[in-house]
């Protein structure tokens, strides 16, 4: 990753990587960053887009690509933006899987789904608005090269798309009923949640740089993160409250996950199971694991999952 210049908005100190904390709040303060209203954008658009943007969330996939890819000091915004990004088209896509015609959700981090606090009409238009926006960071992120810039908008892209975390959504809303045995599931999980972690270790193992082959194990290592993660939230699902959650639950409770079809004790090993083969993956790069391992700590603490 090359140098980036000097002129951003964060505090002059140089900014410290290694806990998961302060790396999240170096997040929030860029995403506040970028979302400065710019002129022309309606004010009722403009407080939509900060209500779900802004709202408290754990910021996996930017840390992720943080941890990943691990910048010196010069080199924070760039990789902070390119956090930002992802993090942007993933809020687009929890405010399409909140709509009415889709999971039909009222609660997301822990307030009121966008379309319930704006309509559904400027809730469409807020996904738009920040999954255009996603590109428009990647294509000005400081000192990145164009054939990087190029290389992150298709990973990005295909992460997204007709083959991502948009057939993740035809699936669970129209294909749900034909899934019957394990694979299916978690070919959905991939494609709901593991295919924009991968994205996103990916896009911070090419910022910064590294060859193929880690960029490869890299994204071994988000694919079993974001295998857990799914399955841990589908125990979150049929176990907590909306308030330990900060969403609604219970929407599962028709839908065929690895807690139904196997219960709760089978998909708690299921995801530890992902937990130690991602663990494996990174073992097999020169990532300083620590921060990384410090995250899937935290997230899967808060998310142990009551058993009767």
């Amino acid at each position: 990753m090359t140098a980036a210049g000097t002129g951003s908005s964060l505090p002059n100190a140089a900014p410290q990587l290694s806990a998961d904390a302060s790396a999240r709040e170096l997040v929030e303060a860029r995403l506040e960053h970028l979302l400065a209203t710019p002129a022309g954008v309606p004010p009722h658009l403009a407080a939509a887009l900060r209500h779900a943007l802004l709202a408290p969330s754990k910021r996996i996939r930017p840390l992720l690509v943080l941890h990943v890819s691990e910048p010196r000091a010069a080199e924070v915004t760039p990789a902070l933006d390119l956090g930002c990004a992802v993090e942007m088209v993933h809020t687009a896509s929890l405010i399409l899987d909140d709509l009415p015609c889709m999971d039909d959700a009222q609660m997301r981090r822990q307030r009121p789904t966008t379309h319930m606090a704006f309509g559904q009409a400027t809730a469409i238009l807020a996904a738009i608005a920040l999954l255009t926006q996603a590109f428009a960071v990647l294509g000005q992120l400081d000192g990145v090269s164009d054939s990087t810039k190029v290389r992150l908008a298709a990973e990005l892209s295909a992460a997204v798309g007709g083959a991502g975390l948009v057939a993740g959504q035809e699936l669970d809303v129209n294909g749900r009923d034909s899934i019957v045995a394990a694979d299916g599931i978690e070919r959905l999980n991939w494609l709901k949640t593991g295919v924009l972690f991968v994205a996103a270790a990916r896009m911070g193992a090419m910022l910064r740089g590294l060859p193929e082959e880690e960029v490869e194990a890299v994204g071994l290592f988000a694919s079993h993160l974001g295998l857990a993660f799914q399955t841990a939230d589908d125990l979150l699902d049929r176990t907590a409250t909306a308030g330990e959650a900060g969403k609604d639950v219970g929407k599962d409770g028709g839908k065929t996950t690895l807690v139904t079809l196997f219960g709760e004790q089978a998909a708690q090993l299921s995801y530890r199971e992902h937990l130690a083969k991602a663990e494996a993956a990174l073992a097999q790069t020169r990532i300083t694991p620590e921060p990384l391992l410090t995250m899937m700590a935290r997230l899967f603490d808060r998310r142990e999952i009551r058993t009767p």
